[in-house]
């Protein structure tokens, strides 16, 4: 059972990217927080998705063009995934962090 920060990720600009995928057989309660270290803001996604996605579907979206700005963060808490669904995200802006903490079981 890991806990703490399980996964980080900076994505390239406007470029689906996976985030976090809990391993086979747990299941994880996580928090996804967004730090924006530039000086202009930036459009955000935040995707669930299952084990085959290879991006962000609109319809599994829990953050959807989230305007974050300069130099602030933004978490989202409260996430429970099952077995091998995917967190996938996604930024219009470069220099914007996605940072995954929380405990699998």
């Amino acid at each position: 059972m890991a806990n703490g920060r399980q996964a980080s990720v900076t994505p390239t600009v406007n470029t689906d990217t996976l985030l976090y995928q809990v391993p086979g057989s747990l299941t994880g309660s996580v928090a996804v927080t967004v730090c924006n270290t530039n000086s202009v803001s930036s459009n955000i996604r935040i995707s669930i998705e299952n084990s085959t996605a290879v991006g962000i579907a609109s319809t599994n979206c829990i953050e959807y063009d989230t305007i974050i700005p300069p130099n602030s963060s933004f978490e989202r808490g409260g996430l429970v995934l099952g077995s091998q669904q995917k967190v996938f995200c996604r930024s219009s802006a470069s220099n914007v962090n996605f940072i995954v903490l929380g405990y699998e079981e």
